[in-house]
């Protein structure tokens, strides 16, 4: 057999392994959710112990845990998935940035700043360099502005994913973005930044 094919099936043999590891967690979790609701339904009747439905509503939390444990066993860690839900994305086809599935409400400015950090990443953009792209050589604004505009959307971004710095600061060069912290980055030659024009 090729080494290509026998790669690709150990690949579809992995595949399988934990998508039956899913199923056995997902099968735990609706039990577990069938026997809370079998108790709610008791707690609901005419003979029911008031202090049922009570008890059942100060564990709601530790339910919701032990479904979201069982749904998480056999896949990735829950460290990994906060990295991958607190990553910040351009989706391309929307022509906005998210961290996870949060959209990022940036003003246009904001916008342009990260479309120029998300293009040259992992260099870093000057701030000459993006005042020049926002103002085109005119002076509606001093380059001070610009450093208004990063420290805005650093906040946003931070807000968005519960603390993360995805900007830093090159001393000397500018500012870039942390690929270590991004997702979906574009292709060399693509451009997040004209892709936002086409759609102005």
């Amino acid at each position: 057999m090729p080494a290509g094919s026998d790669s690709l099936a150990r690949l579809l043999r992995d595949c399988e392994a934990r998508l039956i590891e899913s199923r056995r967690s997902v099968d735990d979790a609706l039990d577990l959710v069938r026997r809370a609701g079998e108790l709610a339904q008791e707690a609901s009747g005419p003979d029911a112990a008031p202090g049922i439905e009570a008890m059942l509503d100060s564990h709601r939390e530790e339910l919701v845990g032990m479904v979201l444990s069982a749904l998480e066993s056999g896949t990735k860690t829950r460290d990994t998935r906060a990295e991958y839900f607190n990553s910040l994305v351009y989706r391309e086809d929307e022509n906005q940035y998210r961290v996870g599935r949060r959209q990022v409400g940036l003003t246009e400015s904001e916008k342009h700043v990260l479309d120029l950090l998300w293009q040259a990443m992992p260099q870093p953009v000057s701030r000459r360099n993006i005042h020049q792209a926002l103002y085109a050589g005119s002076e509606q604004a001093t380059i001070g502005t610009i450093d208004v505009f990063v420290s805005n959307l650093r906040q946003k971004l931070k807000l968005a994913s519960g603390g993360r710095d995805f900007i830093q600061s090159v001393r000397g060069q500018g500012w870039a973005l942390k690929p270590e912290y991004c997702r979906n980055r574009p292709a060399q030659g693509d451009s997040a930044v004209e892709a936002g024009r086409q759609r102005a």
